[in-house]
């Protein structure tokens, strides 16, 4: 039973941290906050306290900052997401919040798009790579000719390539019409 606790507790702790990694309205500092709350969560009511001084601490913030991050982590955010929600109960010194994952299924579907965004990005650069490439061989054969680069005809039997020989008439009779083929050693003498 406790090692069940114990993997259900790893497993809330990292899909928390995976979603507010991917959660575009925290800063490094928010997650850092974060990460310290997490450090020191109660298992399994999710309930966590952190004195200021010890989240400093933990967190290399200056105190400004980390009354910010916490701020951001209470729902003071763009999207109003909280990361952390008051507990209720007696009143402490400190105060005790419970660590939420508010969006975790949202979080994945946005790993989902900004993946298929990132493949149509590279798509597109590959698209413009190959473009660039056969661009620049063109250019390269016209100014080349394309006895330089691209034909496999040395330029001393150019002027026997299939292109520069017009059909022939002999044996060209109803099934052969003016056919460049004809078998060896029966072309006629001139």
């Amino acid at each position: 039973m406790k090692a069940e606790l114990d993997r259900s507790k790893a497993s809330f702790k990292l899909d928390l941290i995976e979603t507010a990694n991917i959660d575009p309205m925290l800063t490094p500092a928010d997650f850092k906050v974060l990460a310290a709350y997490v450090a020191v969560m109660a298992w399994p009511s999710c309930k966590t306290w952190l004195a200021a001084p010890l989240g400093m601490a933990m967190t290399g913030l200056s105190h400004g900052q980390f009354w910010k991050s916490r701020a951001r982590l209470l729902g003071e955010n763009d999207e109003k997401r909280a990361y952390l929600v008051e507990a209720r109960g007696r009143p402490q010194k400190i105060a005790a919040y419970h660590l939420v994952n508010p969006w975790r299924d949202e979080a994945r579907e946005r790993v989902k798009a900004m993946t298929a965004y990132h493949r149509e990005v590279d798509r597109q650069k590959k698209l413009k790579k190959q473009a660039a490439a056969s661009l620049q061989k063109m250019e390269g054969q016209n100014q080349d000719g394309p006895s330089k680069n691209w034909s496999s005809v040395p330029p001393e039997f150019a002027g026997n390539t299939p292109l520069e020989i017009t059909p022939r008439e002999e044996e060209a009779g109803d099934e052969n019409h003016g056919s460049n083929v004809i078998r060896f050693n029966t072309r006629k003498a001139s």
